[in-house]
């Protein structure tokens, strides 16, 4: 007898970045448990998100049970927020040491400046500085290094298109407030083919959350910022071997 097997087809183009109900739950449960893994308990952690602790704990809730409430995007994305903040943080101590009374770093440390070449964080690991300066149009420097010759080091290729995505958002997102637009992140979500809730992990250098951004995901960006700056309509966009394929065929 012929074994027959039926496969139910999917309407969801990309089941890694649209998120269910039950995901969503999920995903605030396992950012509580970092947070609470450095010790920032529920009260504090829903102190920070300005809720309150009962409001939070329905958030993590199953979807099977009464009190269960579906945790805004906006919500997710500050509380994942909050718990990378708190795993750099304590990921900075064992690289620092007490000299003379004063704290020190025996490593390099990098800091993290915005736009207007403020500094907004610092930190021993460049990476991290590079994630919190692209989401602010900013840079990285070399604030103190043992030997004088240190250097920013350079980025691998994906962590190039990590950096290329976060500051083509940023860019995105100012041309949109300059032009009173509040429809920024329906772009990105469209260029990243995912959902509101599924757009924070393309910006994140905490490797357990992260989703790696395409070569044409951040292209598509760059040509979006390219005609908003232009001051014309985003325009169909097409890769460049999709051009050059066409060009083929036209000959």
């Amino acid at each position: 007898m012929e074994l027959q097997i039926e496969i139910e087809e999917t309407t969801r183009p990309s089941v890694r970045y649209f998120l269910t109900d039950s995901e969503i739950g999920t995903v605030c449960r396992d950012a509580e448990a970092l947070l609470a893994s450095h010790g920032i308990d529920r009260d504090a952690a829903a102190a920070a998100l300005n809720i309150s602790p009962i409001t939070l704990k329905s958030y993590s809730r199953g979807v099977a049970t009464v009190s269960h409430r579906r945790m805004p995007a906006v919500m997710l994305d500050r509380i994942r927020d909050l718990a990378v903040e708190a795993y750099w943080a304590a990921a900075a101590w064992p690289y620092r040491c007490e000299i003379g009374g004063d704290r020190a770093h025996l490593t390099p440390v990098y800091t993290a400046h915005d736009h207007t070449g403020l500094v907004r964080d610092r930190h021993p690991h460049p990476l991290r500085m590079r994630e919190v300066a692209d989401k602010m149009g900013g840079s990285v420097r070399v604030t103190w290094a043992i030997h004088p010759d240190v250097r920013v080091p350079p980025l691998d290729a994906m962590a190039a298109l990590r950096s290329r995505w976060r500051i083509g958002v940023w860019q995105l997102r100012d041309q949109f407030e300059f032009l009173g637009r509040d429809d920024a992140d329906d772009i990105l979500c469209e260029i990243a083919d995912c959902d509101r809730y599924s757009l924070w992990p393309f910006s994140t250098e905490y490797r357990p959350w992260m989703t790696q951004v395409t070569t044409s995901q951040v292209e598509r960006l760059e040509a979006a910022v390219g005609d908003i700056e232009a001051g014309r309509d985003i325009q169909p966009w097409e890769s460049a071997t999709a051009r050059a394929m066409a060009e083929l065929e036209d000959l």
